[in-house]
């Protein structure tokens, strides 16, 4: 064990030491500038290559550092090399981590906060996890290979991008419409792309194809995946890693003059998807949706509008891996969200821009489990988990944001949001039990009104840095399994879990809103053109009243395997952190050179029972060594992770040990061909990912939750191409 704190240790002061090195070198003091040098812009406000992104010149919020991080091009790569997984292409963002879940459904972490404490929007649509396990979370709705534009606004979030979350907004998009130009009548194009990932023998492929007229655009995007378990960096199998997954969206769009209009249908198949660190594996997911969008300019200024509907049937039960351990149980669900917001930007009030709009959410699910013939547990009834759960999400709000001069920026925002909550009649599989009783015999109907509020502020008083800071109080109503999973039996609580710590979970219908209040600071230092070099420093501060998290009320299973039995309960909590950016053109030797790196730490404490927040990544840092010549683009990347010896006691959190990971990419690119190849985990390390869980095969196998910590995958060669016509 000493040798093990020993290397923690040293990990950690490898980690600070570079970062600081990295921190030095992109100094004023220690720049060598180069007016030719094509190096690194700022996360923030920065422009992609391949991303298409539309920036009202009449609105500076979107350069608030404290607002919006957009995944610059080559994250977007290297998410889309690794995975098929849309949540993939965040992880390389400030303060973003993941949790492990299917292979398509991992769940963003933006600093501590995760699942729903997070606002997700897939091209303007809020959607809701249909599942106890959380199996479909909003990203998984979208390929990585169709997402054009992904960002991230952390914390104190802007009012009008934010709602029912304390944790920040993260948004995906597709491509933009494409319109002929002017001089053309009619174009049409598009690329097909394919590729292979050897560990689990990932292959799959996308095609995208376009047919537009000055006014008038359709488009279609579609992908599909397959992959087999992967292998761990010791050579085994890792069960239930599985997936297969298709994805399609047809989007329409057109214009006239000053008046945009398009319409988006999209559907969703993935027959299979296994859960590692879940009892439960997907066994089926079939969504469809459509999301109409209006965008008019006035000589007042702007006004959108956007109304969608999201469908989903969702089925769970045991794929090969965990029958061969355990018995079948299926589950079944049904959800839908529909929704709308309206949005007017006047601009005509000289330095000052007023936002004002209006959002509805309706959310419908029901939970059901069939009974299983000869089993006497889960028979002879079906088992009513939610039945005709409702929840509905009414919001207004207003914002202003003004330039009071070239170098001062103010942002101020209020939301108010009325959320009502019910849900319908429950039973067991043997009837009317007494639980049941009590919880049918409560009033179950809650009405939330909340408030958010929201200031930023800019300064700028030269060309080479800039000071932001930011307050915010936000809130965020409980979901409907918080509020309404109602049975503590220890079969029915073990499916009531989305944290992969393969505990059981009860639901609590008196749970109050979060309610968060946080601190916000960014300095950023940069050459005065915002290419040579730039350093920034965000340090952020959150005290969340009535959190929601869990008390233990019980245990489950046998002496050698204990689980704990958890009550959903509001307890004051606590999490800041900080994260730091740097990054520096090295020159022109054979190509250009630059280098860039992320530090994040971060810590959480529930206040009341005085212990670590559940899932709280620990101290890591990214580096980067990017080069570029011609058509060729390579990138050298080591991702450096300390031990997380801070765990949530209360819940058999495991401590994970350091590790490095090692991964290379490098692109070719010849007329309309791209080649990528790449190599994730480089000297295939054995390592567990800190978010990573419990294995729910290797626990049930053996009752060591030491043994049971979910193994990351090993090394995987990848290699894609893509044409375009």
């Amino acid at each position: 064990m000493q040798r093990k704190k020993t290397q923690g240790v040293r990990l950690r002061s490898i980690i600070l030491a570079s970062a600081g090195a990295l921190a030095l070198s992109s100094a004023p003091g220690m720049a060598q500038s180069d007016p030719h040098a094509h190096a690194p812009r700022p996360a923030s406000g920065s422009v992609p290559l391949g991303t298409i992104t539309v920036v009202d010149t009449r609105s500076w919020w979107t350069n608030f550092v404290t607002a919006s991080n957009e995944a610059p091009d080559s994250d977007l790569v290297a998410g889309r090399m690794s995975s098929n997984d849309a949540a993939r292409l965040f992880e390389r963002i400030p303060g973003v981590s993941l949790q492990s879940a299917g292979g398509v459904s991992a769940l963003p972490v933006v600093e501590g906060f995760a699942s729903d404490r997070v606002k997700t929007l897939v091209n303007g649509m809020s959607i809701t996890s249909s599942c106890g396990n959380f199996m479909n979370p909003p990203l998984s709705y979208i390929d990585s290979g169709a997402v054009q534009s992904a960002k991230v606004y952390a914390g104190v979030t802007p009012v009008s991008m934010g709602g029912d979350s304390i944790g920040g907004t993260i948004s995906a998009s597709s491509a933009a419409p494409v319109f002929a130009p002017a001089g053309k009548t009619i174009i049409a194009g598009g690329r097909i792309s394919s590729f292979f990932r050897s560990n689990g023998n990932g292959i799959g492929g996308n095609l995208y194809t376009y047919l537009a007229t000055n006014d008038f655009s359709i488009s279609y995007n579609g992908a599909t995946v397959v992959q087999k378990n992967y292998r761990d960096g010791n050579g085994n199998g890792v069960g239930a890693t599985l997936y297969k997954a298709t994805n399609h969206l047809v989007r329409a769009a057109g214009r006239s003059e000053n008046h945009r209009l398009g319409i988006d249908v999209g559907w969703q198949e993935i027959p299979y998807q296994g859960f590692v660190n879940q009892f439960m594996d997907m066994t089926d997911n079939r969504s469809v949706y459509v999301n109409a969008n209006y965008a008019g300019d006035y000589n007042w200024g702007t006004f959108e509008a956007r109304f969608f509907r999201h469908d989903v049937r969702h089925s769970m039960d045991k794929l090969e891996d965990k029958l061969r351990v355990s018995g079948r149980m299926p589950m079944e669900t049904e959800g839908s969200d529909t929704g709308y917001k309206v949005q007017a930007n006047i601009t005509s009030l000289g330095g000052h821009i007023l936002r004002l709009g209006n959002e509805y959410h309706r959310y419908r699910l029901d939970d059901w489990w069939p009974p299983v013939s000869g089993s006497m547990m889960m028979s002879p009834e079906t088992y009513l988990n939610i039945n005709d759960g409702r929840r509905d999400r009414f919001a207004l709000f207003g914002e202003i944001e003004t330039r009071w001069t070239p170098q001062w920026q103010t942002m101020f925002g209020v939301r108010y949001e009325h959320v009502i909550t019910d849900t319908g009649t429950v039973r067991n599989y043997t009837g009317l039990t007494a639980e049941a009783a009590a919880f049918n015999a409560r009033d179950r109907r809650r009405e939330d009104h909340n408030l958010d509020l929201t200031g930023m502020l800019r300064y700028e008083p030269v060309s080479t840095h800039a000071l932001e800071l930011g307050l915010a109080r936000k809130t965020r109503s409980p979901n409907l399994y918080e509020r309404y999973a109602w049975s503590a039996g220890a079969m029915a609580a073990s499916m009531i879990n989305w944290f992969g710590d393969l505990n059981g979970y009860v639901g609590n219908i008196d749970l109050k809103p979060e309610v968060a209040h946080t601190a916000r600071a960014s300095l950023e230092w940069h050459d005065a053109g915002r290419r040579d070099w730039h350093v920034k420093l965000t340090g952020h501060y959150s005290r969340v009243d009535d959190y929601i998290n869990a008390e233990r009320i019980g245990l489950i299973g046998s002496a050698t395997a204990r689980r704990a039995l958890l009550r959903f309960i509001n307890h004051d909590a606590e999490l800041y952190g900080a994260n730091l950016e740097a990054a520096k053109y090295l020159g022109h030797a054979g190509g250009d050179w630059k280098i860039r790196s992320v530090v994040s730490y971060l810590a959480g404490k529930d206040l009341e029972a005085d212990i670590s927040l559940y899932n709280i990544m620990p101290l890591n840092a990214l580096v980067a060594l990017d080069h570029t010549l011609g058509n060729w683009s390579s990138t050298l990347e080591v991702l450096a992770v300390a031990d997380k010896d801070r765990v949530d006691t209360q819940r058999f959190e495991q401590n994970t040990e350091a590790y490095a990971l090692v991964n290379l990419r490098t692109r070719y690119t010849y007329g309309k061909a791209r080649l990528d190849l790449g190599i994730d985990n480089l000297f295939d390390s054995d390592y567990q990912p800190s978010l990573g869980g419990l294995s729910a095969i290797v626990f049930t196998q053996t009752g060591n939750r030491n043994a049971a910590r979910v193994q990351g995958p090993g090394r995987s060669f990848n290699a894609g191409l893509t044409v375009e016509f």
